[in-house]
């Protein structure tokens, strides 16, 4: 008895790898960040699945070394259809979201959805996840 590969002659790994592909780009989102200061820095970025975990336990989080004023990301391993970012550009690379004072970021901030005037939160940051682009506009 002969098993043979549904494509003919194509390498396991290969069928392997487009398999994880395509059940990954499920969980997948394309985050387009716009106002970025090229080059200084790294983007820390956070999704959140659910108002419990919103500021506390990201679903995913990755850091980035700063790009361009636009820069594209991937963001895999979400769950859920909605889903809640929260990005800070962390312009000397400490791993913390400098602060003044009276606690209002220093360094550049970002969310999706539309966050209010005090900062973000589940309800004003969630978004569902489809197959556009999911837009942040970092603060000045």
């Amino acid at each position: 008895m002969t098993i043979r590969p549904i494509l003919a002659g194509a390498p396991l790994a290969l069928l392997i790898a487009v398999g994880c592909q395509a059940a990954q780009a499920d969980h997948c989102v394309s985050v387009e960040v716009h106002n970025v200061r090229p080059g200084q820095g790294s983007l820390m970025v956070a999704a959140y699945a659910d108002a419990d975990s919103y500021g506390k336990k990201p679903v995913v989080s990755m850091r980035v070394p700063a790009g361009d004023a636009v820069t594209i990301l991937q963001l895999c391993g979400l769950t859920g259809t909605e889903v809640a970012l929260m990005l800070f550009q962390d312009l000397d690379n400490d791993g913390k979201m400098a602060r003044n004072l009276l606690g209002a970021p220093t360094e550049p901030w970002g969310s999706s959805g539309t966050p209010g005037m005090f900062g973000p939160t589940w309800d004003t940051g969630r978004v569902v996840r489809g197959t556009a682009p999911i837009v942040v506009t970092m603060s000045q």
